[in-house]
């Protein structure tokens, strides 16, 4: 008998951190990960607003990924907020990956991630994401080669964390297979946290908002940039197999809730018939929304309405 079948590898178990600035791809990059929907992918900035959290089970191997709100420059309290959440997720995690877009030279947003990531110990995999419409990691190598200059200057003993380059597109999974072994192998020895057939620790309730919300956001994102918020009140399972939910829509004026609801309800009839679509493909079943609008002053602000909605 060979000493590799009386002595099997250890099981690896670890997270890994998803950080970015907004619409990097960062929950693209998890669905493709994953091979399932556990993020909602929007065009449209900070969709997502909560740790959204993907687990990766493999024979010997188990990776919990956190999918982080994307930075961005905060011009509000909540933005503040998710700022803030997203950049403490990455402290103790066992590696991150800082997911940039390829295609655009970096921004103010990717400069701070890199400035916080050299302040860490975790090993870092700088994804260059999109690729499939170009690749400017000349630009992005600089950045961060002038980054450790300044950390270098300021200590001396100053050390950068591990730091690996990979060039990939989310959207196509070309370059996905080579990030997935080294991921693997960069996993400590461990027992699995989850159970081995979970691919999510996501309540249902926050991710049917989630959808809700980003169907908002792709109507009124101009109108209402960052007024929404939505809320999962009741789930219930039909005994023919469909879904029925209740989700409350949120704004912070009573002149945005008839923007909401539209001429004649037609704009909230518009959301719920495109969310119930979404929601049908992913999870299989038909899903059926009763949505309401209610003016909540002030809930960026509010603790527990943060709460409430995942937030915190």
């Amino acid at each position: 008998m060979t000493e590799s079948a009386t002595n099997p590898p250890p099981f690896r178990s670890g997270t890994v951190v998803i950080a970015g600035r907004a619409n990097a791809g960062k929950s693209t990059l998890l669905n493709a990960i994953l091979g399932e929907t556990v993020s909602v992918v929007s065009p449209v900035a900070q969709t997502t607003r909560r740790a959204v959290r993907g687990i990766l089970n493999e024979p010997g191997l188990q990776i919990l990924f956190l999918d982080t709100p994307g930075i961005r420059q905060a011009t509000h309290s909540l933005g503040s907020l998710l700022n803030r959440t997203a950049r403490g997720l990455v402290t103790g995690a066992d590696a991150a990956l800082l997911v940039l877009d390829a295609s655009l030279p970096p921004r103010d947003e990717d400069l701070g991630w890199m400035n916080k990531l050299a302040r860490e110990e975790t090993p870092v995999f700088a994804v260059l994401n999109k690729t499939d419409r170009g690749c400017r990691r000349a630009d992005y190598e600089a950045a961060w080669a002038a980054t450790a200059a300044r950390h270098r200057e300021r200590d001396s003993a100053w050390t950068p964390p591990p730091w690996r380059w990979h060039e990939l597109s989310a959207l196509t999974r070309d370059g996905l297979p080579a990030l997935l072994d080294a991921l693997r192998a960069a996993m400590p020895p461990g027992e699995p946290a989850f159970p081995t057939d979970q691919i999510a620790d996501d309540p249902m309730p926050f991710f049917v908002a989630d959808v809700i919300r980003a169907q908002i956001n792709a109507r009124l994102k101009d109108e209402l940039p960052h007024a929404i918020a939505v809320a999962t009140d009741r789930i219930e399972e039909q005994p023919d197999g469909s879904v029925r939910a209740a989700a409350t829509i949120y704004v912070e004026k009573p002149t945005q809730r008839p923007i909401v609801i539209g001429n004649k309800g037609k704009m909230i009839r518009d959301i719920r018939h495109a969310a119930e679509r979404e929601l049908r493909d992913i999870y299989g079943t038909p899903h059926h929304l009763d949505l309401w609008v209610k003016v909540e002053p002030n809930w960026p602000r509010n603790y527990w309405m943060l709460k409430k909605f995942g937030y915190v």
